[in-house]
């Protein structure tokens, strides 16, 4: 469950059937994602990773390419790169894209085979100008051999919804008044719930009676829970798990947070909560300033900071207005800059390119 899975269901899903045919190949199976592939439109496959470097997987995954006739081989992310790019060349596959979408790794042998593993596929492709900076400055990869292509989203899927809040909320065993919080996002380190958890408690203290809804899952959620218990807000704090109505829950929330520390490339759980017009608050690192256009589109607040994490929400709760005013500017700009149309045109004619 992540902005990159999706993002490899949307293209697949969305390209003209008349013009390209479409299968998405995992290598673990039974993942929280596997229900949205819709196998009327995508193939879904399995080259089951059975150890770490599992050697096998290269030919394996070269004998279905070959089988299935594959012109275009996408890989994404570091997991992918290596084992598509050998896959790629022992099946005599024409053209290997590689896509970045998030961070970039810092060990050193990881480095050297990140550079020359992107060396060596036809096309390089970063999901933002922060993650193509990312490759150029930590892994001296030429900026000219990157094709940046942003991340877009449905605004047509992505709106505001005209049903009532309450009943929103309801659907999600939320409380119908209360000032509501909400983030989208794996239990993962560099998106620092835990900064959030802790901004809470202040805006209880100011009067505000502040509730959080978390939807994601991963390794820290006991973690985060126990966190919640101990700053004696667990009755404020609602952990949902992955959600499938993902527009329903964003149309629930007051504010959308994006607390991350580093690593961001370009969020669309972000993207997806300004074209429903929730006003967003997101830590100033990565992409974040461009998305929220240096604050006109949304808050910024510096990353790892409580106080003014919590100083932000606070301001936010205490002017509605405000809350208004981000809100249609934050999808006037996915409107303006981060169109879905925009972004399956340019994957079209890279793939027919």
């Amino acid at each position: 469950m992540g902005g990159l899975e999706k993002l490899a269901i949307d293209i697949c899903s969305h390209l003209p059937k008349d013009q390209f045919s479409a299968a998405i190949c995992v290598l673990n199976p039974g993942g929280a994602m596997e229900s949205r592939v819709d196998s009327d439109l995508v193939d879904l496959l399995c080259i089951r990773q059975y150890r770490g470097n599992d050697p096998t997987v290269p030919l394996r995954l070269a004998r279905l390419l070959r089988n299935r006739q594959i012109d275009v081989l996408h890989s994404h992310s570091w997991g992918t790169l290596l084992e598509g790019i050998m896959a790629a060349n022992i099946a005599r596959v024409p053209t290997v894209i590689h896509s970045e979408h998030s961070t970039t790794d810092r060990r050193f042998r990881r480095i050297i085979a990140q550079r020359v593993g992107w060396a060596m596929v036809n096309q390089v492709v970063a999901v933002s100008d922060a993650v193509a900076d990312r490759m150029t400055n930590i892994v001296n990869f030429p900026m000219k051999k990157i094709r940046v292509i942003p991340n877009g989203v449905n605004v047509a899927q992505f709106r505001r919804l005209g049903i009532p809040r309450c009943e929103l909320r309801e659907q999600f065993s939320l409380p119908d008044t209360e000032f509501l919080i909400g983030m989208v996002a794996r239990f993962v380190p560099f998106k620092n719930h835990a900064g959030v958890l802790k901004a809470l408690p202040k805006l209880h203290e100011a009067g505000i009676n502040a509730h959080l809804a978390l939807a994601g899952n991963g390794p820290l959620r006991d973690q985060l829970k126990m966190l919640s218990e101990s700053l004696g807000i667990a009755d404020k704090v609602h952990f949902l798990g992955n959600i499938n109505q993902t527009c329903r829950f964003l149309n629930s929330l007051d504010v959308f947070v994006s607390n991350s520390t580093s690593g961001e490339g370009l969020s669309l759980a972000v993207l997806e909560a300004m074209a429903c017009e929730v006003p967003v608050v997101a830590t100033a690192v990565a992409e974040h300033p461009n998305v929220l256009d240096n604050g006109k589109a949304g808050s910024l607040i510096a990353p790892e900071s409580e106080d003014a994490l919590g100083e932000t929400l606070l301001h936010l709760a205490k002017h509605p207005q405000v809350l208004t005013s981000f809100g249609q500017a934050a999808r006037q700009r996915v409107l303006n800059r981060y169109n879905y149309d925009g972004m399956m045109t340019a994957y079209q004619q890279l793939y027919r390119r």
